[in-house]
């Protein structure tokens, strides 16, 4: 195998003042503001942010105060945060001073400035927006795998943020965009929306719209009148007969976690959703089950655990898919602020060749790599990893007597200054470093040495302070003798959350009660299942199934 190329990209994050320094534009009673791309001046679409005052941008992509709403501007596209402006905007606003952050996606630089209206006279200045990567190019396309509907075009503020798929929860017909024909194009390609997902008390249940695919209700009532909605949903697709529909959780703090994971038909997770919001700071999850610690108000603590809840599942020994996306409660955050990068590498029988990212070609075949875990889930660093020269989402195999040389390497952009990077291996730490001790140590990562079932994942900590701000690959599998690794403390943690949600359940009437009786007992079994696995470790590759199901 060829010697591993490591290749560190570090971008900070522009704040510039066009005009140079902090001189200010005079225009009178308005403003036309045009953008384009910094590489050949084509004329661009982007999210922009203005906001009434002198005062500059606090520092790279920290932003304005999370209290600050930025100006509406009449006969614009809403985006979330700001403003998607289509190519250009003419600002016709009182006089005085302004500011405004100009940002496309996580591949651009963020452009900041200020300008000044006066009566006296009107004014045009065009904007010259910076690429730091080009993912697309390297083969990786971005997609926001839970958009809420909305009647602001999603196209639009697809190509403002750079972002090429998006999965809808639902139709919903959207209002014409200012200034622009209905049959002209927006010229960013692809645009790839799907709008056949159902969303069900914390889970995300995609291809319930499509013609061959069973509907899928979006809610359940027992005999009894308990509803359990998640568990019965669970319950119809596990008795349906297409294999289209996918099912991932969507809200990974739910107390039902333990029970959807038991079901045997959970193809994904999310790591990054609704918890990490531009809007403001999630340091709790109502009606979920977090740690005592969440107390402490800290910012980060919710998108941590997050993390850490997927870890467990997948070192228990679950095939899942890490997802992400705006979720169910994603107020005003920007469609694909928490996105997953995904590519369509051809996959290769020999673990000696090398794979090579490459964009998949249409939307099944985005869609087919996410629920493979060729992916990375982010919402700020861009992160390009590989490991034994394969792709996330690859199986290494190896037999008794056996060890595999496994070499982690990686190309990184950031503009968040970065806490550290690390490398797990079987939700252990095998190498942590901030950013000047990797580059002390020539982007060199320690190989990994494995000599038994496992698994292997690649992650990157900014120190934005907002909330949790990462990159985390999907993981690389590593299979012994056909067996996956499924270790006990993973176990125990989910049998432990299943017997707090049993504890839960008991307060309900018991005519109530026995609604979710079935659930919970199959849960356990499979736990117990789980656990046993664990000591004998006779886990058979894949998923197990049909254990969980009441």
């Amino acid at each position: 195998m060829p010697s591993p190329n490591y290749r560190l990209l570090w971008s900070a994050a522009l704040l510039c003042l066009p005009g140079g320094g902090a001189s200010a534009w005079a225009a009178g009673g308005s403003l036309t503001l045009k953008l384009q791309e910094e590489s050949d001046g084509k004329p661009a679409i982007s999210r922009v942010e203005i906001f009434r005052g002198a005062a500059a941008p606090a520092g790279a992509d920290s932003g304005p105060a999370r209290s600050e709403k930025s100006m509406p501007i009449r006969q614009t596209v809403p985006a979330g945060m700001g403003i998607v402006v289509d190519r250009q905007v003419v600002l016709e606003l009182p006089d005085g001073p302004y500011r405004f952050r100009i940002v496309r996606g996580p591949e651009y630089r963020i452009i900041g400035g200020n300008f000044l209206l006066e009566r006296t006279s009107l004014d045009e200045k065009t904007i010259d927006l910076p690429r730091m990567v080009d993912m697309a190019a390297e083969g990786w396309l971005a997609g926001d795998c839970f958009v809420l509907p909305s009647d602001s075009s999603l196209p639009l503020r697809m190509a403002a943020e750079d972002l090429h798929v998006a999965a809808v929860a639902g139709k919903q017909v959207a209002k014409p965009i200012p200034h622009r024909d209905d049959d002209e194009p927006i010229q960013h390609s692809p645009l790839w929306v799907r709008t056949d997902v159902s969303h069900v008390d914390g889970l995300a249940v995609y291809g319930t719209g499509g013609e061959s695919a069973p509907a899928v209700s979006n809610a359940g009532t027992t005999s009894s009148g308990a509803i359990t909605t998640s568990l019965q949903q669970l319950a119809r697709v596990a008795r349906s007969e297409t294999d289209q529909l996918r099912v991932a959780i969507e809200n990974p703090f739910a107390w039902e976690l333990p029970v959807w994971l038991a079901s045997g038909r959970i193809d994904g997770m999310f790591v990054l959703g609704d918890w990490l919001r531009l809007d403001k700071s999630v340091l709790s999850v109502p009606g979920g089950r977090i740690g005592e610690s969440f107390t402490l108000g800290e910012s980060t603590q919710v998108g941590r655990y997050a993390e850490t809840v997927y870890r467990h599942a997948i070192n228990a020994g679950l095939e899942l898919a890490p997802l992400a996306g705006g979720g169910n409660q994603s107020g005003r955050t920007p469609v694909g602020y928490n996105r997953l990068y995904v590519t369509a590498a051809e996959s290769t029988s020999s673990d000696d060749s090398l794979e090579t990212p490459h964009c998949p070609t249409d939307a099944d075949a985005w869609w087919e790599a996410v629920w493979r875990g060729s992916s990375v889930a982010t919402n700020g660093p861009l992160l390009r990893p590989l490991l034994g020269g394969k792709l996330p989402g690859h199986v290494f195999r190896g037999k008794t007597g056996q060890s595999l040389q496994l070499q982690p390497e990686l190309n990184l952009t950031v503009r968040d200054p970065v806490d550290y990077l690390e490398v797990l291996h079987n939700n252990q730490i095998h190498y942590s470093a901030r950013l000047d001790e990797f580059a002390r140590q020539g982007g060199k990562i320690p190989p990994i040495t494995a000599e038994g079932s496992g698994w292997v994942m690649i992650r990157v900590l900014t120190l934005y302070e907002g909330h949790y701000r990462a990159a985390v690959s999907a993981p690389w599998w590593i299979e012994w003798d056909g067996r996956r690794h499924v270790d006990p403390d993973s176990v125990q943690f989910f049998q432990q959350w299943l017997a707090d949600y049993e504890d839960r359940l008991k307060r309900l009437p018991a005519d109530q009660l026995q609604a979710y009786v079935p659930f919970v007992q199959a849960a356990r079994r499979f736990w117990e299942h789980r656990a046993s696995l664990a000591r004998s470790g006779d886990q058979t590759s894949g998923n197990a199934t049909g254990t969980g199901q009441p």
